[in-house]
């Protein structure tokens, strides 16, 4: 579908709720504009559509897929994890949300890997913040930063590293008791990590290495094949041109 005919498509809908705003078609034009905006990539408009939707029909048998694509409009819009990550957020909550309360969806396999894919993100957000500030000498802040980290978004593939610089952190600021418990962690946690063993010198222990190593997440030949997936979802829902209702 050509740029041009999702707009046709949009204003051909929000005709049709202009003329007979009591139509019981109206809620279902309504997602219908939604739709129309996301797969044009308006997603601040398609945010917008979502959210009225949400708000007059919370209880909708479509409200699945309202709560989906609002998610997916915020993550779609979202920067690189070096920036600001509102938008991940955001997009995680709806993700979430949708899996708590309405696990039977047709949108629910797929959402659950959403929040494992932004929780990755988050996570790298507040690894890169905690860098930063512990690259500075800033120590406070970089273990207040990984400690958010490993109580937010612990298990989505950087404990290990946030568990060794936040031992670092509070070994600089002379919290040697802490420093010790988050090398301890890190090694009896994830012996394989190659933060094991800087974390057992400063112990001043020999490590011993138990277990495989644990998995990272995706790596970049998942990440392609993910890409890929979604890039032919997008296009298959482009061929199908003005099919906007299921």
């Amino acid at each position: 579908m050509q740029r041009g005919r999702y707009e046709d498509a949009r204003k051909a809908l929000q005709r049709l709720m202009n003329q007979y705003p009591d139509s019981e078609l109206v809620t279902t034009a309504r997602l219908g504009t939604a739709k129309a905006l996301y797969l044009d990539k308006r997603y601040d408009e398609a945010r917008a559509e979502y959210q009225r939707f949400l708000e007059l029909h919370p209880q909708h048998e479509r409200a699945d897929e309202a709560h989906y694509y609002l998610g997916m409009a915020y993550v779609r819009a979202a920067d690189s994890p070096d920036r600001d990550q509102t938008h991940t957020k955001k997009g995680l909550e709806q993700f979430e949300l949708l899996v708590r309360q309405m696990p039977d969806s047709q949108f629910a396999p797929d959402s659950r890997q959403r929040v494992a894919t932004a929780r990755r993100k988050l996570a790298e957000k507040d690894l890169y913040v905690g860098r930063f500030y512990f690259d500075r000498g800033n120590y406070a802040a970089a273990a207040g930063r990984f400690k958010s980290l490993l109580a937010d978004y612990n298990a989505a593939g950087f404990d290990d590293q946030a568990l060794y610089f936040l031992g670092e952190s509070l070994w600089r600021l002379e919290q040697r008791d802490e420093a010790r418990a988050a090398f301890q962690r890190l090694i009896q946690e994830d012996s394989q990590s190659e933060w094991a063993v800087p974390a057992a010198n400063r112990l001043e222990i020999a490590l011993v290495r138990m277990g495989p190593r644990k998995p990272k997440g995706p790596g970049t030949m998942e990440r392609m094949r993910k890409a890929l997936q979604e890039t032919w979802v997008e296009l298959s829902e482009t061929l199908r041109s003005y099919q906007i209702f299921p």
